[in-house]
């Protein structure tokens, strides 16, 4: 079984790593993440129990590679670096979706080196664009509850007015026919200030403010005329 040399720090799970030298200069890079390894898992046995072919044997050997990962690559470089490389491959393939379908880039249906350079060019700022906005979603972690499609629907209906001001509130009655949750997906890229939340109440009870100074009462009780 394969043995791991530490943890990977400052990743969003929890990766052991071992980075190992092989012949030819290159080296083998390899990972198992606790995360994908309990998914993977529970996703064998349930096609197990689904087919009701378990069998302790195949279950051991797949155990020792549930949620392993190896990389083979002719730099030099830190493990975490390595990973870093490979978890953004998923922004790639959302990238690469996204410009073939919804940005429509995969034809360019013009004649010329000129206009043929000219429809590239802007095919290139359109994925730099999309990069950033799926990267934006995604540190505000709006892409675990909607998709990246969901959340360009919604933020092309949110629709502001012409004469609206410059800096976009989400309390300024600008806004046109715009739901409340697009309001927090604005909010949380940063598209609209959000609205103040009242300042927290002090606990007990307000002190009462005298109307006058009143004369105190002397103690005890009061004598009398003799």
């Amino acid at each position: 079984m394969l043995s791991f040399e530490g943890v990977l720090s400052g990743i969003d799970d929890h990766v052991l790593y071992r980075k190992c030298p092989i012949q030819g200069g290159r080296y083998l890079y390899a990972y198992r993440s606790a995360r994908k390894a309990s998914a993977e898992e529970a996703s064998y046995l349930a096609r197990r129990e689904k087919q009701n072919d378990f069998r302790p044997d195949a279950y051991e050997k797949k155990r020792r590679v549930f949620g392993v990962i190896v990389f083979e690559s002719d730099q030099d470089i830190d493990p975490r670096a390595a990973y870093l490389c490979y978890d953004d491959r998923w922004l790639l393939e959302l990238v690469f979706n996204r410009y073939k379908s919804d940005e429509c880039l995969d034809r360019t249906e013009v004649q010329g080196d000129f206009s043929l350079l000219g429809s590239e060019f802007i095919n290139f700022i359109s994925t730099v664009l999309t990069c950033r906005m799926l990267r934006k979603a995604r540190e505000t972690g709006l892409l675990e509850k909607v998709s990246y499609g969901e959340l360009l629907d919604d933020l092309s209906s949110a629709w502001r007015m012409v004469d609206s001001p410059e800096e976009p509130a989400t309390d300024d009655g600008f806004w046109v026919h715009t739901r409340s949750h697009e309001f927090d997906e604005l909010e949380a890229l940063g598209l609209s200030k959000p609205i103040p939340k009242p300042a927290p109440k002090k606990r007990g009870r307000p002190r009462k403010n005298p109307a006058e100074d009143k004369p105190k009462r002397p103690r005890g009780r009061p004598r009398k005329n003799t």
